[in-house]
């Protein structure tokens, strides 16, 4: 009597992206304890499915590179204001304590 392999429709496109990730079939139809033609099947089953979730991934990954590429250029400028503001306030105390110097009953 021939096993049957169950498994969910995530698990099955999870599988068929390891393959068209540059993956061999056999290896992971092996590596998952299943046979490669059942794994290959799938493939055309889910291979168009499986591309525009990849297309998407990519693209959402591109966001992700632009996002970073922006939040450098903000934590740049954020570097920038807080040395400037350091010196505006190490510039601050140094007039208090002029201030001070000269009229010392101030606050």
């Amino acid at each position: 009597m021939k096993r049957r392999f169950r498994c969910p429709v995530e698990t099955k496109k999870e599988l068929v992206v390891e393959v068209l990730a540059g993956y061999r079939v056999e290896m992971v139809a092996r590596k998952h304890g299943m046979s490669p033609k059942t794994l290959s099947n799938w493939v055309r089953q889910y291979q168009d499915e499986v591309d525009d979730l990849m297309k998407k991934k990519q693209i959402d990954a591109e966001k992700l590179k632009q996002n970073a590429a922006s939040y450098e250029d903000l934590q740049k400028k954020y570097d920038s204001a807080m040395k400037l503001l350091g010196e505006k306030e190490l510039e601050n105390n140094i007039l208090r304590d002029l201030v001070k110097k000269k009229y010392p009953d101030w606050k």
